[in-house]
Formats: C-alpha cells, structure tokens, sequence
C-alpha cells in the first residue's frame, strides 16, 4: 500500500470517528445538534478557517476519487510466476517454469520416488517453495531433505537468479522400494550371519 492511500485511510478514519463520536454524543442527549451547528458556522466564518476548512475537504475528495478509481494494484502472490525488473523492462518466470525446473533437480536426489512442488511469492517478494515427496526406506530422510533443499536453493539462484527464502519439505510416504547400489545395512548383514551360523551348527549336529 503506497503512502497516499495509507494516508486516505488515516484521515478517513479520523473523519468516520469523529462523526461517530458525534451522532453517539446527540443520541445520548450529551451534546446538543444547535450547539453543533454554531460550531461548524464558526468554522466557517473567518477567513482564514474557511479556506483551511476547504482546502482540508478538497483534499479528503480528491484522495477519495483516487482510491475509488485508481487504488493500488492487486500485490503479486506468485501465481502466475516471478516477476523480476530492471531498467531494460521485467522477466516473467512462470510457476511451471520454476516447478519443473525443482522437478528435474530433485530427480537426480537418491532415495526419491515422486515429487511434487508449488512456488509462492510473500507479501515482502520472497519466494517460497513447497515440495511433497515420496522417500525410499533405505534412506535417512533428514539426509534426503538436506539435499533437496540445497539443491533447489543452488538451482534457482544459478538459473533463474532467485533468493529461496525457504523450501518447506513434506514427506507423503515411506515407499518399500530399495535403491539399486546401496551398501547392505548393518541389520541385514547381522541376520546373514546369524541365519549361516544356524546353518552350520545343524549340519555339526
């Protein structure tokens, strides 16, 4: 909101509550509409206050007219992309642009199945980015988000050349999936042993 406007909504607020401090004040029989009227035929009587009291209301009027008819324009949340500026003109990135190009990044992440992601812009222009996945039981999932939000941070900054203020992670679910490479766990070598041991005592016995 630009200063004009916060100023019109100041003064219109002081005017609507003091109007409203009035009426309640006439309804309660506290102050008299005569005594009212003298005052505002007082006002208006000299000189001097005449033409502050209508500078004042021309003010007020012309600061009306323009919120009414050309109020601020709607502040961007990032729907339809990021907008970035300079003295050559403005770059529109579109939200799909950034979601697949957070697609394509993740992708490479070990331990990932799907992802989704959405982009938004805060009131101060910040961009936020939202991602949903789904993580491999073989991997540790405080690993996997470190990564995916380094890499997006990394990406956007390279490519598009976008400060993240912050990448919000949510894990859907843990998939039964196994990553191809991935060294046995020690769980699983313990029971081999244990299972060959077994093995070897019966053929002993």
């Amino acid at each position: 909101m630009k200063f004009l406007e916060k100023l019109a909504l100041i003064l219109f607020s002081i005017v609507i509550g003091v109007l409203a401090i009035g009426l309640i004040l006439i309804m309660l029989d506290v102050l008299q509409i005569g005594t009212v009227s003298r005052w505002i035929l007082q006002l208006l009587q000299g000189d001097l206050s005449f033409k502050i009291t209508l500078a004042v209301t021309l003010v007020l009027l012309l600061l009306a007219i323009k919120c009414i008819f050309f109020g601020a324009p709607k502040e961007d949340d990032g729907r339809n992309g990021v907008t970035l500026e300079n003295t050559a003109g403005k770059l529109v990135i579109s939200r799909e642009s950034l979601e697949n190009l957070i697609a394509n990044v993740v992708k490479d992440v070990q331990g990932i199945e799907a992802i989704s992601s959405r982009t938004i812009l805060d009131r101060h222009n910040n961009l936020i980015v939202y991602v949903t996945t789904l993580v491999s039981k073989d991997m540790m999932i405080k690993d996997v988000s470190s990564q995916i939000q380094e890499k997006i941070k990394t990406a956007l900054n390279k490519t598009a050349d976008l400060e993240v203020k912050q990448v919000n992670i949510k894990v859907k679910n843990i998939t039964n999936k196994k990553i191809k490479g991935l060294p046995a766990g020690e769980n699983e070598s313990s029971e081999e042993t244990n299972e060959t041991t077994q093995s070897e005592e019966s053929v002993e016995k």
